[in-house]
This record gives structure tokens, C-alpha cells and sequence, in this order.
């Protein structure tokens, strides 16, 4: 009767998924963290820029403050910067990072570009009292947040477990692949001089065992011990296919049993 054996370095091999699929997730888990903060960042400065500009549009939309703004976007073709230390953000912290940018667009809607790795609300139009001018205000706040602040920010807890799973699962990989398998060859069937050859080479270092020592063990002075070695070593071979196990000859010298994949 066949004997199917699993063998444990294949369930290893296997097994090497488990890390790289945690570490994927890990990653995955991150980045979508990061990309949240970034969000709810975003989200901030809406709503704390709907507030400002609320505060200030009819300021911002009298006919001196349109032409000083016509006057600066004429000079030097740059928005007014409005730092937001006094305007409230959900985040306290925005207040030392945010600010809002104040540009005249024409009707073509061309404005100063804010150049730069930012996060950036969204816009507001804010019409002057006279329509006639043919230009508007734009009205969009900005976060100087490095990616290192935002990643701060965000929620990695779960990343972080997955991160650390994903290390000790490879870790738990290498500890068992270091063990030598239990190998068993109670249901392996064997005559009693097949069994004794198996038995020897399983119980020395690295399952290796010199040609003299196995033909003194098996036959003790018999003359012609290593041609029955060889017949011994050819039958058990045999024996032991279908259990994927092998028994090689190192150089002439000596027998090494090995477990196939």
C-alpha cells in the first residue's frame, strides 16, 4: 500500500506566501492611512476656508480690494498670501502650516500657479460688487504638510500589526526550517536489513554515514561486504519511493539519505 507523505519543507515553501501576503497587506493597509490624513486634511481646510471667506467676502469683493489686487497680479503675477494663525481648523496644528491664497482671475480664468508638493483645498469664486470688471476672486487654502507629517497623522495601528505578523511569521519560518524533520518510517515496509541501513542513516549527522561503517555494522569482517552494501542500498532505494525519500552516494565513499520535494 502507498504511503502519501506531506513533507514539511514543501508546507515551508508554501508557508512563504503567508508573510508576503501580510506584508502586502501591511503595505496596502498604509498607504491607504496616508492617503486618509491626506483627506481629512483636505477636508479641514474646506471647511475652515468656507468659514474665512464668509467672514471676509465683502471685504474682499470691494472695488479698492479688486484693484489693489489688479495692481499686485499686474506687478508681479502672485496670489496674496494669508497666513491662518487665527482662522479655526479642526487640527490645531494646521494654524502653523496652512494658509490661503487670495488671486484676481480674469475672465479667461488664468491664475498664479502654487507651485509646490501641497495639499489643497478646493476653490472658491467670489464675484466683485461691480460684475463689469471681468474679474473675479479666487479664494483656495493650502497645507505645507511633508509626507512624514501627514504619515504621523494617520492611523497605522492596524498596518503596523500586519507589519509585525508578517515578520514573525517568516521568523517562525526560518526557526522551523533550521529543525531537521521527524521523519518516520514505521509505515514504510521494510525488511529488517533495510530498516537497520534507514535507521543508521537517520540517526548520523546530517544523515551521512561512511561505506566501511555501514559494511561493519550490517556484515561485521563479511569479504564481500560492499557489493551486498550496493544490493541493499539498490533494494531499499526501491523501498523508499514512494515515501520520496532517497538515498545517495557521496563520491563512493559513503551513503546520504535525503528527503525529496
Amino acid at each position: 500500500m502507498r504511503t502519501i507523505r506531506i513533507k514539511r519543507h514543501t508546507i515551508l515553501r508554501y508557508a512563504l506566501l503567508m508573510p508576503l501576503a501580510l506584508l502586502i497587506a501591511s503595505v496596502t493597509a498604509g498607504w491607504r492611512s496616508y492617503a486618509n490624513a491626506r483627506q481629512d486634511i483636505a477636508d479641514d481646510l474646506n471647511e475652515a476656508m468656507i468659514a474665512f471667506a464668509n467672514d471676509n467676502s465683502r471685504l474682499w469683493t470691494r472695488q479698492d480690494t479688486v484693484a489693489a489686487l489688479r495692481t499686485m497680479h499686474e506687478t508681479t503675477r502672485k496670489p496674496v498670501i494669508y497666513q491662518a494663525s487665527d482662522v479655526k481648523f479642526r487640527n490645531p496644528k494646521l494654524k502653523d502650516e496652512a494658509y490661503f491664497a487670495l488671486t484676481l482671475i480674469d475672465a479667461s480664468d488664468e491664475a498664479p500657479v502654487i507651485s509646490g508638493d501641497k495639499i489643497a483645498s478646493d476653490s472658491i469664486i467670489l464675484v466683485p460688487e461691480k460684475a463689469e470688471n471681468a474679474f473675479a476672486i479666487k479664494v483656495q487654502g493650502f497645507a505645507d504638510c511633508s509626507v512624514a507629517s501627514v504619515f504621523a497623522t494617520s492611523d497605522q495601528r492596524v498596518p503596523g500589526v500586519l507589519f509585525a505578523l508578517s515578520l514573525l511569521s517568516m521568523a517562525s519560518i526560518f526557526v522551523l526550517r533550521g529543525k531537521p524533520d521527524n521523519l518516520s518510517i514505521d509505515n514504510i515496509k521494510l525488511t529488517p536489513m533495510q530498516r537497520q541501513l534507514v535507521q543508521m542513516l537517520l540517526d548520523a549527522p546530517g544523515r551521512k554515514v561512511d561505506k566501511q561503517t555501514l559494511c561493519c555494522a550490517l556484515w561485521g569482517n563479511k569479504s564481500n561486504a560492499e557489493e551486498s552494501l550496493y544490493t541493499l542500498v539498490r533494494r531499499t532505494k526501491t523501498a523508499l519511493a514512494d515515501a520520496n525519500i532517497d538515498i545517495v552516494c557521496n563520491r563512493g565513499e559513503s551513503y546520504e539519505l535525503r528527503i525529496n520535494p
